[in-house]
């Protein structure tokens, strides 16, 4: 990988607090969104006591947090961005959770350290031959059987014209360029992973109206929600999917 192919953080810079911001006093939408992904990515990446657990990526580190909730595990959150890092270090104060700052792909740890992985809304953020050699360093510190969770904006829906609409409205940090410089669907991601060492376990796309509904009543959007999770649908804006590591 040439250093041009490297990306070492986002064009602009996206204040420490933003994914607190915007998961407890954002829109209704927005925080609908953040709040559910967090839900759907715990119970994707299935925790259980005294699991070592690493968050690539883990900004304000409300889901880190999250996760060091369930008893016995032991948490480590990384960043890139030290603004992000040192804003949750002072909001998330528990003994089993630590936040580094530090690039994904500079991940100084011993092999098999972690049996669960999580990596949500990061791997958009870098070139896709970085995304690659990343996914191969997860499987290295993953121990065997260990788990990866990673979620990303499924391009095969809607996502591309709402990410257009919300650059062009100003309504979030600008994501195409400044932050976002990849793109995958359900049938890219399943083949990034299983190339690099990876089985695909489950595969779950997102919101495809329920965050809307959330401006008009919460009850209804979750509702709306749950029926969208009971009748899947390929065409949902945030893709998630989970790994085994082989």
């Amino acid at each position: 990988m040439t250093s041009s192919e490297r990306r070492l953080g986002d064009a602009i810079q996206i204040p420490g607090n933003y994914q607190f911001q915007a998961a407890f006093a954002g829109s209704a939408p927005q925080r609908f969104w953040h709040q559910t992904r967090f839900e759907v990515c715990l119970e994707m990446l299935g925790v259980g006591p005294s699991m070592r657990v690493l968050d690539v990526g883990c900004g304000s580190g409300v889901f880190a947090d999250m996760v060091a909730a369930v008893d016995g595990t032991v948490v480590t959150a990384v960043d890139g961005n030290r603004e992000a890092t040192s804003f949750a270090q002072q909001k998330f104060r528990r003994s089993n959770l630590n936040f580094r700052h530090g690039l994904v792909d500079e991940l100084a740890f011993e092999s098999s350290t972690f049996e669960r992985i999580s990596c949500l809304e990061v791997i958009e953020h870098i070139h896709p031959e970085q995304g690659r050699a990343v996914l191969r360093t997860f499987h290295r510190l993953l121990a065997p059987g260990g788990r990866l969770v990673i979620s990303t904006p499924n391009m095969r829906s809607y996502w591309p014209a709402l990410e257009w609409s919300l650059d062009r409205l100003r309504l979030v940090p600008t994501m195409d360029g400044e932050q976002h410089v990849a793109g995958y669907h359900p049938r890219s991601l399943r083949a990034l992973g299983e190339q690099t060492g990876f089985r695909l376990l489950s595969t779950r796309t997102l919101f495809v109206l329920s965050p809307w509904l959330a401006l008009a009543s919460w009850r209804l959007a979750k509702a709306l929600h749950r029926l969208e999770e009971a009748n899947p649908f390929p065409m949902g804006t945030l893709l998630v999917q989970s790994f085994e590591r082989v």
